[in-house]
């Protein structure tokens, strides 16, 4: 069974090489008496250094990084040490016995994408997003960046699978942009803009009045603070194509209006127009509803009878 388990370990491992995707490695060091050896290495972002001491005296390790550091290394021990700060170069020093200094190299080469289902969504919907990342098995950062956000935030955290993909929900309150980052938030993708439309609804009462009558319509927008003034709007067989009746701001959400019924079909809808939507959030109108106007028709005219 563990001649089997090793033959599959060694098989994915080469399909993971195969399609493109590093393995995270051990990387060793020997201390000796006469310093370490090698006395430069270089590692990928992730990689584990593994310090040997194969001298007959104890060694301990300094280096400029705080999470490089051992007091004692007794002669045969291992010191281990998961790579995951800034790439760049560092040097650290053995210590005990004969000093030396050595060099570690650490580089970040994993490469990370990002893409949305939809860049264009209402307000309560998540964004679904999906990317692939390099090398397999990464932490991948979805970050935002929201309008009126001062910086990039992490939202989420996902692993990519054994061929690079990921995927994730963000619910998104507003409008902004998202980006995924691997390796310590080094390496990122581009950045995914997001628009977001408030919901927009319009109730009317009543739906049907002799002419000249009013009605009373509210405008509904959710979140409340999407919207600086909502505008109403009305389409019938005397104006010809849609005419605003109405523009109010939104109390609590909330726009209230009071309309003057003319004959047959008054189709009225409410709008969030270019201008008026609050700083993250997009134009946006609502579904349309009809009251109807009964009484004595008006005199012929020149209008048509279905404008709208």
């Amino acid at each position: 069974m563990r001649g089997r388990r090793g033959l599959i370990l060694a098989v994915a491992a080469c399909a993971l090489a195969a399609a493109g995707y590093a393995l995270a490695a051990n990387v060793t060091i020997t201390l000796g008496p006469n310093g370490p050896q090698p006395g430069t290495v270089t590692a990928q972002w992730g990689d584990t250094l593994e310090v040997v001491n194969a001298d007959s005296v104890a060694h301990g390790l300094t280096s400029s990084r705080t999470d490089f550091h051992a007091d004692t290394i007794a002669p045969g021990a291992t010191y281990t040490n998961v790579e995951t700060g800034r790439a760049g170069q560092f040097t650290f020093r053995q210590t005990g016995g004969k000093g030396a200094s050595g060099t570690v190299v650490l580089v970040a080469t994993g490469t990370v994408t990002l893409r949305a289902a939809s860049t264009t969504l209402l307000y309560g919907q998540a964004a679904r997003v999906h990317g692939v990342a390099a090398p397999a098995g990464s932490e991948v950062a979805i970050e935002e960046r929201l309008a009126g956000d001062l910086g990039w935030t992490t939202a989420t955290t996902v692993t990519s699978g054994a061929d690079g993909s990921f995927a994730a929900t963000v619910p998104v309150a507003r409008g902004g942009r998202l980006r995924a980052a691997i390796d310590g938030d080094q390496i990122r993708s581009a950045t995914v803009a997001l628009t977001v439309e408030p919901r927009l609804t319009v109730t009317v009462t009543p739906r049907r009045v002799a002419v000249g009558r009013f009605v009373s319509v509210r405008a509904h927008v959710s979140p409340s603070a999407a919207a600086e003034r909502l505008t109403l709007s009305r389409c019938a067989s005397s104006t010809s194509g849609w005419r605003q009746v109405g523009a109010r701001a939104p109390k609590g959400g909330v726009a209230a209006f009071r309309v003057k019924v003319v004959y047959g079909k008054n189709l009225l809808r409410a709008a969030v127009a270019h201008g008026d939507a609050a700083p993250g959030y997009a134009v946006r109108t609502s579904a349309t509803l009809a009251v109807t106007g009964t009484g004595a028709p008006p005199a012929a005219s020149h209008h048509s009878p279905h404008p709208c």
